[in-house]
């Protein structure tokens, strides 16, 4: 796994929970929606069944979640000024590398020159020594 790869798992991640969540979303309202009608009983207990189980799936994700923030978010702090501000605003925080390199004070070219060296960093953070 790359450098990029191993930070752009959390966004990858955010997204999954965002997807179970909402899918969580339709399942209480279909579930809503029958336990009004008559008749429906049959399908009501399988809405049930489906909505306990992406609730534990969105439950299991959202500790993925924290997990791997925490870890990323100590890779990133173990790197020197700026790379720390720049990995953390684009990969934890969500940024476009427009939004960084105004909030940083730097050129665009200028950020996207500094991501390939804190890429670098990262890698060598995340290498285990043989």
């Amino acid at each position: 796994m790359t450098a990029k790869e191993y930070l752009q798992q959390y966004s990858h991640a955010i997204k999954r929970t965002h997807a179970i969540s909402d899918h969580l979303a339709e399942l209480r309202s279909v579930c809503e929606q029958l336990r009004t009608e008559d008749g429906k009983r049959v399908a009501l207990d399988k809405a049930v069944a489906e909505l306990v189980d992406a609730q534990e799936k969105t439950a299991a994700e959202i500790t993925q979640l924290c997990r791997l923030e925490t870890e990323i978010a100590c890779t990133i702090d173990c790197l020197p000024e700026p790379y720390r501000t720049l990995l953390f605003e684009r990969y934890i925080n969500g940024k476009t590398w427009e939004q960084v390199a105004v909030d940083m004070h730097y050129s665009y070219r200028g950020v996207t020159k500094m991501h390939g060296r804190a890429l670098q960093a990262v890698k060598e953070c995340i290498e285990v020594p043989t």
